[in-house]
């Protein structure tokens, strides 16, 4: 029996580690893999030695997104569980959520109907003030965050559907599928081994999920997104289900710019958007927890396995 192998049957920091390394390895090599590619198309990559990000092209950029994305994401994870000798389907819970049409529908409707309410909570996190002795921290941290979105609205500059179906691709589908493995898939399964506790393992997953990304003025909604993925997991049986949400999540916003933009309306006004009366976000929240208790129940009837086993 390999280490890794033996490793599943050890301790799960053991487990963490191996995964890190994977994932690690899987980032270096597609990264590479990724430079080359822009560079053996006749493209010049010396800009890479100022390590000025506001002078490189934008599809050095894209490049670099999806070749990374590919490496830490899927590549890393994938390996990881190749590596551990068990079956991709069953690791990763790859179950088909198309035998519980139902919960597919409800998955829909709560990412679509909670929009507003997660729209709340990210304006209540983006007007975060940290005490006076964290100015300093809180000064680095929003300018982080607008470092971010000044890269973000690069990347949503859409001029075509060509354009249009890239960025889903690069923004919603990669993403998607991914972060998934990863969070849900991975880390969510090797915390419950460790606490035992299915709970602690989805928060403890959406917390190091909504940190990767360092945009600190969006930590809470993302973390809940998290928490909302993992439920979908741990009840529904199948990480399709949480891959389904987190493209809708994804693709909405994708979408949002591209029709902006066919409509001659610049990315600035996507922050733009009218806001909800008081009643209307309440009603989202409370649409979202009927919705979710009827996921549970309905989960509860048709799922009978338990993934972790």
């Amino acid at each position: 029996m390999s280490d890794m192998q033996k490793s599943t049957h050890q301790h799960p920091a053991i487990q963490l580690i191996y995964l890190l390394l994977y994932v690690i390895a899987g980032g270096l090599v597609f990264t590479v893999i990724g430079v080359l590619t822009y560079s053996l198309t006749g493209n010049n990559c010396s800009i890479l030695l100022t390590g000025d990000e506001s002078n490189m092209d934008i599809n050095f950029i894209r490049t670099i997104q999806i070749s990374s994305s590919l490496g830490i994401f899927i590549a890393g994870p994938l390996t990881f569980a190749l590596a551990t000798k068990k079956p991709l389907k069953s690791y990763y819970h790859f179950y088909n959520p198309l035998k519980t049409p139902q919960l597919l529908i409800i998955v829909t409707a709560i990412m679509v109907l909670g929009l507003p309410f997660l729209e709340l909570i990210n304006a209540a996190n983006q007007k975060m003030v940290l005490p006076d002795f964290l100015k300093g921290l809180e000064q680095w941290m929003r300018e982080k965050e607008q470092q971010a979105a000044v890269l973000t609205k690069q990347l949503l500059v859409m001029k075509s559907f060509s354009d249009y179906l890239f960025n889903l691709l690069m923004i919603a589908v990669i993403p998607a599928i991914g972060e998934e493995l990863l969070f849900r898939g991975s880390l969510q399964n090797i915390f419950y081994k460790w606490f035992y506790n299915p709970h602690v393992a989805i928060w403890i997953s959406a917390i190091i999920f909504s940190a990767i990304h360092v945009q600190f003025f969006g930590f809470f909604p993302r973390m809940l997104l998290g928490v909302l993925f993992g439920y979908f997991l741990w009840w529904g049986k199948s990480l399709w289900l949480a891959i389904w949400a987190h493209f809708l999540n994804n693709g909405l916003a994708v979408t949002m710019a591209y029709v902006l933009q066919l409509q001659g309306k610049s990315i600035d006004e996507i922050e733009k958007t009218d806001t909800f009366q008081i009643w209307g976000y309440l009603l989202s929240a409370i649409i979202t927890l009927v919705l979710l208790l009827k996921f549970y129940q309905d989960s509860k009837k048709n799922n009978q396995i338990d993934i972790y086993e």
